[in-house]
């Protein structure tokens, strides 16, 4: 069977529901958060205000133009509520549908926001993963294990040179 064909695009205020609910599926499914609210409607509307400012895209996956998955991604600084690493690019969410998992939409979508980053002219891109599945993603595509834990949330950090 061939794979449906994907449409990366940047986010739209239109999209703010079904990001919204692809967010809680990740921070409750993948994450094992538990969330004040499910969609979490405030923090997603800080997430779309840091793609507003220029400091954070949100760059959606599409078939038929319904998501399937998103990408979080930008340049460390101090403009932003989350800066590990000044002037590192960095892959702050990325989230594809479990249907979709395991058919090579993470793979694109990741290359995609690395491209982007690479634009920014950062020479290295980092994230962070708590869980054994997600590590193993992310070395497969050529990040690699530092060893350091992020204070911040308790995971290890990757980094791949781009």
């Amino acid at each position: 069977m061939q794979q449906p064909s994907a449409v990366i695009r940047p986010y739209q205020n239109s999209d703010f529901d079904a990001f919204a609910q692809m967010v809680g599926v990740c921070w409750t499914e993948d994450y094992k958060e538990v969330l004040s609210d499910n969609p979490p409607v405030k923090m997603c509307k800080s997430m779309v205000l840091s793609a507003a400012d220029g400091i954070m895209p949100i760059d959606l996956m599409c078939i038929d133009d319904s998501p399937i998955g998103f990408i979080m991604y930008q340049i460390d600084s101090p403009k932003s509520d989350w800066c590990q690493k000044e002037g590192y690019g960095c892959i702050r969410e990325m989230y594809i549908r479990k249907d979709y998992r395991k058919q090579g939409y993470g793979k694109i979508l990741v290359a995609h926001a690395e491209n982007e980053i690479k634009k920014l002219a950062a020479q290295h891109i980092y994230l962070t993963a708590d869980d054994d599945n997600a590590i193993a993603f992310w070395q497969c595509i050529g990040y690699f294990d530092t060893g350091e834990i992020c204070e911040a949330n308790n995971s290890n950090i990757l980094i791949k040179h781009v």
